[in-house]
């Protein structure tokens, strides 16, 4: 019940607060080839969810009996994951506000990666099986975990181009990532994900399928770096494998991981724009982008199911589970990119 009531106070405020931001003036013009959308539209609304989310878990932590269930180095985790994700945020609407250089960008993000990791705590435990388990050197376990965090960041920036696609699939993830929390006794973890799936929620109900708002910068690094850091503290908290999180947000990772494998393979810039994502190929073969975000998000879940699943099972089952994913993600991206040649569809 109080996991409820810090959820729908996130969603509540998530939605008001992205409400009052489409009138705040910043706007996401299409003055480049590779935008989808043809007018000018309110942006930043990563801004509304970043500040439902942080209220939810303010009323979570200080108004119900929720705290009882957790220590204070927990506490200090989860609070330290909350801001981090709300910094992100910033620094997304500081690039919406005025467009950052990739190479400031990517600096940016590494350090707020590492620190984050550093305050709300890395993954040092990485289980084999449910017997066998090798603790990380305190470095490895850093930068392994900033890795995970500037991963996710930049794959949910990536994959934020058509309406709902990136927020509704870390949604779906997140709420996967709460019943996962729940039952592997990882009540921080649980709170994130919960309150941070909810102020999606309350965004989404002005991007999908309306568009009447985009999360901009400040929505996709807020999305990206709450899904990392939730992760990593439902890995300390409950002991769930490292091999889970990136099978609960499977899709985005994958398509973005294998672009840029794509994109390697033929010498092109991995820092420069483009339009070579399957979910963009999909789009200019024909297919509408609501319903391209509606397939992310059911293979989210899928994903998400599949995570459960393998962490009910536990033993070699979230490797074995992320290793058969992999495996149909290049199957699918390579015939998608076949498909794409064939049908003249533009660089891929």
């Amino acid at each position: 019940m109080d996991l409820a009531l810090g959820a729908a106070v996130a969603g509540g405020v998530s939605l008001m607060a992205c409400r009052a931001m489409m009138a705040a003036g910043l706007v996401d013009a299409p003055n480049i080839a590779r935008k989808a959308h043809k007018a000018p539209t309110p942006t930043s609304g990563g801004v509304g969810a970043a500040a439902g989310f942080a209220l939810g878990m303010i009323v979570l932590s200080l108004l119900t009996a929720w705290r009882a269930n957790i220590d204070f180095d927990a506490a200090r985790r989860i609070a330290g994951a909350t801001a981090f994700a709300c910094a992100f945020a910033a620094i997304g609407l500081w690039d919406d506000a005025r467009p950052l250089g990739p190479r400031l960008k990517f600096s940016l993000f590494a350090v707020a990666s590492i620190v984050s990791v550093w305050v709300a705590g890395p993954a040092m435990a990485f289980p084999v099986t449910d017997t066998a388990i090798y603790m990380l050197p305190l470095w490895a376990a850093l930068l392994g975990s900033a890795l995970w965090v500037f991963t996710m960041v930049n794959a949910v920036n990536f994959m934020d181009g058509a309406n709902g696609l990136a927020m509704g699939g870390v949604a779906v993830g997140l709420a996967g990532l709460a019943l996962i929390g729940l039952d592997a006794h990882a009540p921080g973890a649980a709170a994130l994900a919960a309150c941070g799936a909810a102020a999606l929620v309350g965004f989404l109900v002005w991007n999908y399928p309306s568009g009447k708002l985009f999360a901009g910068d400040s929505g996709a690094l807020f999305a990206g770096a709450l899904a990392a850091l939730a992760s990593l503290i439902a890995i300390r908290e409950g002991g769930v494998s490292p091999f889970i999180p990136p099978l609960v947000f499977f899709p985005l990772i994958a398509d973005v991981l294998l672009t840029l494998a794509w994109r390697a393979r033929k010498r092109r810039s991995l820092l420069s724009g483009h339009a070579e994502h399957v979910y963009q190929i999909m789009i200019r073969g024909g297919a509408k982008a609501t319903n391209v975000s509606l397939m992310y998000w059911g293979a989210t879940g899928v994903c998400a199911l599949a995570a459960f699943a393998a962490h009910v099972v536990g033993s070699f089952a979230p490797a074995l589970m992320l290793a058969l994913a992999a495996v149909a993600a290049i199957v699918l991206s390579v015939l998608a990119r076949r498909f794409a040649k064939k049908r003249g569809l533009g660089e891929v």
